[in-house]
């Protein structure tokens, strides 16, 4: 299952490059008009699994994408 977020979600350094990413690969495939690029969220750094108090254990974050149109 993957998620769509907000651009705001990633901070504005990482949606800065996300949005540069986007733009480079649109130049790259030479498409003309917008449309829609999505952008994989990078996962947090401690996409673990983590116990819970009566010992199951939390599932780990799913896959995040940004749609961005370019």
């Amino acid at each position: 299952m993957t998620i769509t977020t907000s651009i705001n979600a990633v901070g504005p350094v990482k949606a800065t490059e996300m949005i540069q990413s986007a733009r480079a690969e649109t130049a790259i495939e030479h498409r003309a008009g917008l449309h829609t690029v999505s952008m994989t969220v990078p996962a947090p750094d401690d996409a673990t699994s983590r116990p819970h108090a009566d010992g199951r254990e939390f599932p780990v974050s799913q896959a995040r994408v940004v749609d961005i149109s370019v």
